[in-house]
């Protein structure tokens, strides 16, 4: 990924990126997400992100998935589909786990020791849950919410979840790859792979 005029421009970037991927992750797209994804402002950052070599295959086929001919209404209705065979169950063993302790040892268990971890950190940098929100701790739209605002706040931690994240979004990138035959999430986290990736050698190149 190429860097982005400035190191503050780039963490603003990052930032917004990991937000909207953090939304993107979350739920099943609304009908007004998807306008905004086809027309609105998240059409103006998947152009953005189109520029970049790393992110344009994830971008692709983002697009490709966007642009079927179908009105905003029937795009919702058959891209929920789709989230809800890859994430939700309704693809039996197919089923794609959007938290990090399934990606953490052998058993692919939920609410391990990543949930709790992701508590302690959230506690720690004073952030609370909405009442509404019924996410395990250690579930991807959390962490990258977490991890966009530690970015953003310019906090030592956010080395350390990107860190973290680096350890199990490429399996979980190659799962959604295989599993989503539309092709917007496996998108989405074609692109988050890459931003991480980067972030990561980044990282590791400046300590």
């Amino acid at each position: 990924m190429t860097d982005l005029a400035t190191a503050a421009g780039r963490s603003r970037d990052v930032s917004a990126t990991l937000d909207w991927l953090s939304v993107v992750f979350g739920a099943p797209l609304s009908v007004e997400a998807v306008s905004a994804h086809r027309r609105g402002p998240a059409a103006a950052l998947i152009a953005a992100l189109a520029e970049d070599a790393d992110c344009a295959p994830g971008i692709a086929r983002m697009r490709n998935a966007l642009d079927r001919g179908d009105d905003d209404e029937a795009g919702a209705a058959r891209l929920n589909r789709a989230y809800r065979l890859a994430f939700e169950g309704l693809g039996g063993p197919r089923t794609v786990p959007l938290c990090e302790s399934a990606y953490r040892g052998a058993s692919r268990r939920l609410f391990q020791a990543p949930t709790a971890e992701l508590e302690a950190l959230l506690a720690e940098s004073g952030i609370s849950m909405p009442a509404d929100v019924r996410l395990p701790a250690d579930h991807l739209a959390i962490e990258l919410a977490l991890t966009a605002l530690l970015v953003a706040t310019g906090s030592p931690e956010a080395k350390e979840m990107i860190r973290r994240l680096a350890a199990w979004i490429p399996s979980f990138a190659a799962e959604c790859t295989e599993v989503d035959e539309d092709g917007f999430w496996a998108g989405a986290a074609g692109v988050l792979n890459a931003l991480i990736a980067h972030e990561a050698r980044a990282i590791q190149a400046n300590g």
